[in-house]
């Protein structure tokens, strides 16, 4: 007899769902971790009846043909025994009505279920209704994010983001554009001079890096002689998820925008990137060049000749950072071809000797310093 037979039923049913997602075969160790972490820890798990109560539960499915014991698995050595390795056995599936394959066709393209009649379970059917009722009246509606489209459909807002939600539009030939949802993108902290005209951008590492560069910009002073109108906060390595949020910013991701505008506007833009002189802050720099190669992203190399000429020594390593040679030649290789070559061989010797340099020397200060002393005196010459 299964205590709380229905509680353990809906665990099962569960854990199937979430951890197997459609796979037949399960540890009977992880079977028993998932619901001791679902009850609440092993405490929570004897209350509820323990081992014992698991060992009915797997006798009693076993018993109405929904599990067998994988033959060929050794026995645990608990009392009473039970088989290690367990299978779902595949239950059977009528498959959907003429009626309702008739009805979900005049808004859905069923071919890829119509070709498995294993996966026409009532669950899907409930799922495909849902769709075509949305597609009925889609035009009549706003669009939504992907999660407030999820929670109408689903009634589950995070449905549509993982593998299962994803492989059922992929498999209707659907995406979210056409459920008039959008998947939005990680935001970045960024400061422009005129929100409409962005075109040369810096962007910091570091958050006293990006106030330092921003006060620099509002009080009119063009650091390095770039032009740069706009400051982005990098936030580390955050700045690799978020930064497609220019996209967004720039208009690029509208339907409307064809692939001759949308490159037209990226060969417009001119985007450099400063941080830490160190294997990570250059990492950070690497990987994000690599996973948007459209924007033509830059080392703003006189920004790392001014950290050396501003610091009296490279500081140590605090941590230990992963260095990733393919990195160091990377950067190498771009700034002797912006023609710095001496920098080129600071760094690889602060690199091999696990020396730094921080953003924060960079200040305010500095900026004044070097740059609206440079415009007083290109205003005398004049």
């Amino acid at each position: 007899m299964v205590k709380d037979e229905q509680k353990w039923i809906r665990l099962f049913e569960k854990y199937k769902k979430d951890e197997l997602a459609g796979r037949l075969r399960f540890q009977l160790a992880d079977f028993e971790n998932f619901i001791k972490a679902r009850l609440g820890g092993a405490t929570a798990y004897q209350a509820a009846g323990g081992y014992q109560n698991l060992y009915q539960l797997l006798k009693k499915m076993e018993i109405e043909e929904r599990i067998r014991a994988i033959k060929s698995s050794e026995f645990n050595q608990r009392q009473p025994r039970l088989k290690k390795r367990w299978t779902m056995l595949k239950e059977e599936v009528e498959g959907w009505s003429d009626k309702d394959i008739l009805q979900l066709s005049r808004q859905l393209d069923l071919s890829y279920f119509l070709k498995r009649p294993v996966q026409q379970t009532e669950e899907l059917k409930q799922k495909l209704f849902s769709l075509a009722d949305f597609l009925k009246t889609k035009s009549e509606r706003e669009s939504a994010s992907r999660e407030e489209r999820s929670l109408e459909l689903f009634a589950d807002e995070k449905f549509l983001s993982r593998t299962a939600g994803k492989k059922i539009l992929s498999n209707l030939n659907l995406s979210l554009a056409d459920l008039k949802a959008q998947q939005y993108n990680h935001l970045f902290v960024y400061w422009a001079v005129d929100p409409t005209l962005i075109n040369n951008i810096l962007i910091m590492e570091n958050h006293s890096a990006f106030i330092g560069a921003k006060k620099a910009l509002a009080a009119g002073i063009d650091i390095f002689a770039r032009d740069f109108d706009t400051v982005i906060y990098g936030q580390g390595k955050r700045i690799i998820r978020s930064f497609s949020f220019l996209e967004e910013l720039l208009g690029l991701e509208a339907v409307e925008v064809k692939t001759r505008q949308r490159q037209q506007r990226l060969e417009a833009l001119n985007i450099c990137y400063a941080g830490d002189l160190d294997p990570e802050g250059l990492a950070i720099y690497v990987a994000l060049r690599n996973k948007y190669p459209d924007f033509k992203i830059k080392l703003l190399g006189e920004y790392y000749q001014l950290l050396v000429e501003e610091s009296d020594n490279f500081y140590p390593c605090h941590k230990r950072q992963n260095k990733n040679q393919k990195v160091l030649a990377q950067v190498l290789t771009e700034f002797e071809e912006q023609g710095y070559n001496e920098l080129a061989a600071e760094l690889k010797q602060a690199w091999e000797n696990d020396l730094r340099l921080p953003q924060e020397l960079l200040t305010l200060e500095v900026y004044k310093k070097c740059f609206a002393e440079e415009e007083r005196l290109d205003e005398i010459e004049d």
